[in-house]
């Protein structure tokens, strides 16, 4: 049976322990930042970005992964007959599935999977796609049953405020200024492979965030106990640690896995975004 290499998008924010442990290929975003084109997680971090941002108030802009540099890591990996799966960023924020399906029509055992997902989401399905690869599937149904279980991911976020949102056009300086004054903290989840609001709240962000997971934990229902991720951008440490805590304490997960948000959810969500992702039974 032929092998089978999972690979992914950067925004997937695969803890590197995970991407080395399964062996996936990842593909970075590009991330323009103070003129430059650099590449999400290799010559650029999320701390670069906000550190650009205290210093400039300029937000950097992300591309997607052009369809030549598909074609050249596809032909890298299958290049000693391997197959791959390739389970990218979601369609719905970013034409780079669309690039790599049109990079994978060059060669006959790669299968691409839009996500429809964002950050550790996607790294949820790559972790289920290691295991099968694991368990001796084909690439063929390894994409199949990712096909499947994507919508079982759960996915959302709760923002320290709306700055970057509205930076980047994502929302009216208007509606950030409002939420700021009212000392709102917004509350996003994947809906149709887009972001959408769920949520309003208000207090201290480090309260939030704990009342966040909580209630994001509660409202969840069964789920599938094998890990969950708790994803954060720049946050405090401690801050993290609890938060790590307080979804460990739940007794719902086997292990619940720290990871950090990359350079795309970043520059859309700033500092403090603290994510909850599980996937549901």
């Amino acid at each position: 049976m032929k092998k089978v290499i999972i690979s992914t998008d950067s925004p997937a924010d695969l803890p590197a322990a995970l991407v080395e442990k399964y062996s996936v290929a990842v593909c970075p975003l590009h991330v323009i930042l103070g003129g430059e084109d650099k590449l999400d997680g290799v010559n650029v971090t999320p701390d670069d970005l906000i550190n650009n941002y205290k210093q400039t108030k300029a937000l950097p802009s992300t591309s997607a992964i052009p369809v030549g540099e598909y074609t050249d890591k596809f032909a890298e990996l299958t290049a000693d007959g391997s197959s791959v799966v390739h389970i990218s960023l979601s369609s719905g924020v970013s034409s780079s599935y669309r690039n790599a399906v049109i990079a994978a029509e060059d060669f006959e055992d790669v299968y691409v999977v839009d996500s429809t997902l964002l950050t550790t989401g996607i790294a949820a399905l790559v972790v289920k796609a290691a295991h099968m690869v694991e368990s001796g599937m084909s690439a063929p149904e390894i994409a199949k049953e990712i096909e499947a279980l994507r919508d079982k991911v759960d996915v959302s976020f709760v923002l320290d405020n709306l700055e970057f949102l509205a930076k980047g056009g994502r929302c009216s300086a208007v509606a950030a200024l409002g939420a700021n004054i009212l000392g709102i903290r917004p509350s996003l989840e994947m809906r149709d492979s887009k972001l959408g609001m769920c949520k309003k709240y208000r207090g201290k962000i480090e309260k939030v965030q704990l009342q966040y997971v909580a209630e994001r934990i509660e409202a969840l229902g069964e789920v599938d106990d094998e890990f969950a991720f708790l994803t954060h951008s720049p946050i405090d440490p401690e801050q993290a640690k609890a938060l790590v805590e307080a979804v460990k304490a739940t007794g719902k997960f086997k292990e619940v896995i720290e990871a950090d948000a990359g350079c795309t959810i970043t520059a859309h969500c700033g500092p403090n975004c603290v994510g909850l992702i599980a996937v549901k039974k």
